[in-house]
This record gives C-alpha cells, structure tokens and sequence, in this order.
C-alpha cells in the first residue's frame, strides 16, 4: 500500500508546495501507533551522529529499571572520558556524576565526554555497554542500525536509518513513560553556568516536547523530534541538513504537515515495515563542511534562530496544505524563542541521597567526593633581630639558609669579646714607698 502511495504523496507535496520535498531522509509517525504518516528515504543507510546518544539514552534507563543502577548511582569520570572530542564537559578526572545529572548533560549538551562516563559506569566498561546498544538495538527491531561507540563520534561503521530512529523515538515514550520530561528540557544551571540545548523546536514549534539533536560532517544536521497537540503524538526524523536552521525548519513543516487533515499523510504501513534499501551511507563532508567554516565535529553549533523568523516564506509554505479546502492561509510555524527556566544540576553525590551512594563516591574518588575542608591560616612570621652598630666582617654569600644561623651566633659571640679587647689596659699600681 505504502508503494502505491508515498508516489502519490511526493506529487501532491510538490505540486501543492514547490520546493519543499527534498533528498534527505524524512519520516513522521504517530507515537502510539507506529503508522507512518510520511516518508522519504526513510531506510536508506545513515549516519547517526549524536542521534546514537538516544540508544545510549535507553541502555541506562534499561539498566535503571532492572535495578542495576539508580538515578543516584555515583559515576566516575575518567581521564578516558575526558579525552573524548568535543562537544563535552571537560570535568576534572575523578569528578563524580550522577546518573541523573549525567543523562540530563547527555540530553542537553550533548557531551560526548559524559556519554563514555556512563558507559564506563553503567557498562563496566565502553566496550561491554556498545555489545549492549547492538543487542538492544536487535531486540526492538533496528535492523539496519550497528553502534561502535556511544556517543557518534564519526565511525564508518556506525550506522542508522530514519526507519530505526524513528523505532526508538517511539520506544522511548513507550517504554519510559516517566522519562519523558528528560527529552524536553531546553537548558540546564550548573553552578554558575548555563547550558542551552540545540533543539529549538523546543521552544519555537507549538507543541514540542522532546528528543535528540545531532551532527558530524559526513552526517549533516539530524534531528529526532517529538511533539503532541490533543491526543495526537508525533514523531518527526529529518536527516543530513546543511545547517541547524534548515533541519528544523523541514522538522516543523512536516509536524505541521502531519497535524493536519489530509488523508494522502496516512498511508496505513507500520514504520518497522517499511522496505529496506540497501546501500553504504553518504559522506557530506564536502557539502556540509568543506564548503564553508566547518562547526565543531559532534559539537552542536548554538543558533539564536534569528534565522528561522525572518524565513517566513519556507514557514508559511505549508499552511495551505493542513488548512480546509487548500486555503492558503500564511501561519508562521516557528515563534519567537520562548523564556527558557533552566534545570539545576549539580557535581558530586547526592547530598540527599542514600549514605551508601555517599560512601561509594569517596571509595570511587576520595579526593573529588571528600568535603571541602577550609585551608589553614598562614602562620604569623617570626620577628626579625634588632640590627646592631658593629659592622658584620664580610663573608661569602652563605648558600642556605641554614649555614646563616650558625654564623649570627658566632658573630655574636665575637661581638663582646671583641668590645673587650677594644678597651685600654688599666694603669699599674703606683708602688708603695719602701720603710726607712
């Protein structure tokens, strides 16, 4: 069925909205029921950048609702994680994290460094928790997707779909229901700083409420987004932009699109089913990349979005489709950002935790986990001799400080002997007359 109409779609699409349908892969679902909505390359062969933060993401809940961990379980950071590039932390070797804070950072920041914290932590060791990101990642259907690492540093054989991700965005909400507020949290308070997420539809789309953003340059600008109006929930994958501005931009015509009413968006064909097309996945280094100052590897570029409200024309192009009687309409889809309160996080253990989550930090680092102990005053310094008037003989410079001790003390005792020499010999007694 789905054959016989996604042509049918991608016609209309263009006839009604020039311009919009495009190369890279696109799938919308609906959440609850796995049916796809839309979909454009959806099983062709990608790769996933930070997208693979999300599988990281369902390990480490897996392993939180199995009881091998806790929110509160202290992790350690390595000096292996904090080797990894950019974007990350940078936290000193043997901070300690919760598993909390750590997958909020995750979320948010996209740290690649924290990524491997929680592999180390959770896994035992890097290698033991990617052999579970696979089993995993068999287990809920990804059949085209492999992971070599967990945070999608560039590896050529770490790869996805449109298709996958889409299977574990839905099996996110699914599964961790109550994990869902994680996926929506724009910014994060650590200390002093604060730290924005890349996902702007989280505050520009009405009705976002989640999900992962990502980019290498051989992947291109991804995007796995969530968003519910009513009782409808959507989930939206667009792959290999050129930019942060343009992702989000398909990200939310094709929600808007998905929210609407025309029936040509429901093919009826649940996602896991979808035909795959084999090949190896493109590299857009050259296009992404090379042709313009490069962003930061896996480092998310901060955007202010000033881009996204003057693009009206693009924004306002899908109206006519999701209105009665293809009216066009102009609606803006992206608003301005929306006041964003971050949420605190924090280094260390638990200050309100269990004691034994206490006791395991200082076992893990006693040094980063022990409590701050003020410093001792300086101690007042000693009071410097009275100079005398004798002049000091003159002497080699002494090459310690301790040879200049002995010599005060002899020069001291020199001093009086010396004043006593000085002095003139007493005249001798005048004799006494002899008797006659």
């Amino acid at each position: 069925m789905f054959r016989r109409s996604a042509p049918v779609f991608v016609v209309a699409l263009a006839l009604l909205l020039p311009g919009m349908a495009a190369a890279n892969p696109a799938l919308v679902v609906d959440a609850d029921s796995g049916r796809v909505l839309h979909a454009e390359d959806a099983t062709r062969s990608w790769y996933p950048a930070s997208l693979t933060k999300l599988m990281t993401t369902y390990v480490v809940l897996s392993a939180i609702r199995e009881g091998r961990v806790t929110g509160d379980t202290p992790l350690l950071y390595t000096a292996a994680a904090q080797a990894q590039p950019a974007s990350k932390m940078g936290f000193p070797v043997n901070t300690i994290l919760t598993v909390d804070n750590a997958l909020k950072i995750l979320m948010v920041k996209s740290a690649n460094d924290v990524a491997v914290t929680l592999a180390e932590g959770v896994g035992g060791s890097v290698p033991a928790f990617v052999d579970e990101m696979n089993r995993t990642a068999r287990g809920l259907g990804m059949t085209q997707s492999r992971f070599r690492n967990p945070n999608g540093w560039h590896d050529p054989e770490q790869v996805t779909s449109a298709r996958d991700m889409a299977i574990l965005g839905r099996a996110l909400y699914r599964d961790f229901p109550r994990s869902a507020s994680l996926y929506k949290i724009a910014a994060l308070q650590l200390g002093n700083r604060t730290i924005r997420g890349h996902n702007a539809l989280l505050t520009r789309f009405p009705g976002a409420d989640g999900m992962k953003t990502g980019f290498t340059c051989p992947s291109g600008f991804n995007l796995v987004a969530s968003a519910q109006r009513g009782k409808r929930h959507l989930i939206v994958v667009v792959l290999g932009h050129a930019s942060a501005n343009e992702r989000t931009e398909r990200a939310a015509a094709l929600l808007e699109a998905g929210f609407g009413k025309w029936t040509f968006w429901r093919t009826g064909q649940e996602v896991a089913t979808l035909p795959v097309v084999n090949g190896a996945a493109p590299n857009l280094r050259a296009e992404v990349c090379e042709r313009k100052a490069a962003p930061a590897a896996v480092g998310e570029v901060e955007d202010d979005g000033r881009h996204m409200v003057e693009a009206r024309s693009q924004n306002a192009a899908l109206s006519g489709l999701v209105t009665s009687n293809y009216a066009a309409e102009p609606k803006q889809l992206l608003l301005p950002p929306a006041p964003v309160v971050p949420v605190p996080i924090f280094l260390g253990p638990n200050p309100n935790g269990k004691p034994e989550y206490i006791a395991l930090a200082d076992k893990l680092a006693p040094v980063a986990a022990a409590p701050a102990v003020p410093e001792p005053k300086p101690k007042k310094a000693a009071p410097k001799p009275k100079k005398t008037d004798a002049k000091k003989p003159a002497a080699a410079k002494p090459k310690t400080e301790q040879k200049k001790q002995p010599e005060k003390k002899a020069q001291a005792q020199q001093k009086p002997a010396a004043q006593k020499a000085a002095k003139p010999a007493p005249p001798p007694p005048a004799p006494k007359p002899k008797p006659n």
